[in-house]
């Protein structure tokens, strides 16, 4: 090395500030970044973001390893596979759900980025104040159906939850197990919060939700992903036309291909629209191999740049305040025109619940799917589909 340069870099090192992360002080060494997150993450139309990083950082071409999982669930179970030697350096896509039993995990190191000043902060305090993880989306769990002949007959102004039960509902509609798919556990813990629950005060006295939930499962169909919901949605041959999803799941038709033939429905009560809010977040894991390349990626994935691209490739609401909303988003149903549910259910009272309003649902999917005063020739296959879906789950649980 010449003297001239050994000064420079010298320099660099003494003027770069004490307790931030900054492209200057990412060595050569930390040329690899690995990160967990699920497989449709900014995935259509598609945004690389690795690639984008790698040029902002600039890192080397591949520097940036992404290992995409089927769901949030299985980010958890991967990185607490590997929690005494971590090979991941940042999750994304931990829930405001799966934060508490990421918590109990300790898989994650906190991190307040350089510019956190741009989030939503009712974001932060929802998802992780102490920012355990840091937000990067929220939407707002909902119904999302294709407009046909059978959902137009539906009065989305008068749409009470009860009206899924019935069996020409129920024939076109696909749920995601919540025991999987964090927007299938959105829509549990809608129902939980709706129709009360020991601790929780009801809002729609018309049924209780393990109830709701028995009736649900006569001949509802249930997938194990967002992922393969939407994949069953546009298969001619399933003759389905509503699944479980997000309000802003019309704006990806609307956006793209100026195409207003889908529509969201959220319950209404006492003439006000409720929707379960899901906040996503991302974190770094505890004892990093590369903890100054994931810091730097935490401020960047929260920046302008990366941010400006969740409305048209996430189709979500970012978490970065900055970024201004496209005109084709005026097509959903407002945001703060929707009461969240989540006030109904406290941050405590999830965590010291959630187990065991998944077994009661597992208990009620299960009693309603076997009600052989519901069993026809019709249905065997979704009596079938349902055993071998729940079946994996609990093989799974006992071998992890």
């Amino acid at each position: 090395m010449n003297k001239q340069l050994f000064i420079l870099q010298l320099f660099l090192l003494i003027a770069s500030p004490i307790g931030t992360t900054s492209q200057s002080n990412i060595s050569s060494d930390d040329v690899s970044l690995t990160i967990y997150t699920y497989d449709s993450l900014l995935a259509d139309p598609g945004y690389q973001f690795d690639r984008a990083f790698e040029a902002y950082a600039n890192l080397p071409n591949n520097s940036v390893n992404v290992v995409f999982l089927p769901d949030a669930s299985s980010i958890l179970t991967k990185a607490n596979a590997e929690k005494d030697s971590p090979i991941a350096d940042v999750l994304i896509g931990i829930d405001n759900v799966l934060v508490n039993q990421i918590r109990e995990l300790d898989l994650l190191t906190p991190y307040q980025p350089s510019n956190s000043q741009n989030l939503n902060q009712e974001l932060v305090s929802g998802l992780a104040s102490d920012y355990l993880l840091t937000p990067y989306d929220f939407g707002v769990i909902s119904l999302w159906h294709l407009n046909n002949s059978f959902t137009n007959s539906i009065n989305a102004n008068e749409f009470q939850l009860n009206d899924i039960l019935s069996p020409d509902f129920q024939n076109q509609l696909i749920i995601q197990n919540p025991q999987l798919s964090s927007p299938g556990l959105g829509f549990l813990l809608s129902t939980i919060a709706l129709f009360g629950d020991e601790e929780i005060t009801s809002l729609d006295s018309n049924n209780e939700w393990n109830n709701f939930w028995r009736e649900l499962s006569t001949s509802t169909t249930i997938t194990s992903s967002w992922g393969d919901a939407i994949e069953l949605l546009y298969t001619e041959e399933a003759n389905k036309s509503i699944m479980v999803s997000y309000t802003t799941s019309p704006a990806y038709g609307a956006c793209l291909y100026d195409d207003t033939s889908t529509s969201a429905l959220l319950p209404i009560i006492n003439s006000e629209k409720y929707g379960w809010q899901q906040i996503e977040g991302l974190g770094i894991v505890k004892n990093s191999p590369n903890i100054d390349l994931a810091k730097l990626f935490v401020d960047w994935f929260i920046s302008d740049e990366l941010q400006s691209q969740i409305y048209l490739n996430q189709w979500m609401y970012p978490a970065n305040e900055n970024v201004v909303m496209p005109d084709c988003y005026n097509q959903i149903i407002p945001y703060n025109n929707i009461k969240p549910l989540n006030n109904q259910i406290s941050s405590d009272l999830l965590s010291e619940n959630l187990d065991n309003w998944l077994q009661q649902w597992e208990l009620a999917w299960v009693e309603g799917v076997t009600d052989t005063s519901n069993l026809n020739t019709n249905n065997w296959y979704h009596v079938l589909s349902s055993f071998i879906l729940i079946m994996i789950i609990r093989l799974n649980k006992r071998f992890k």
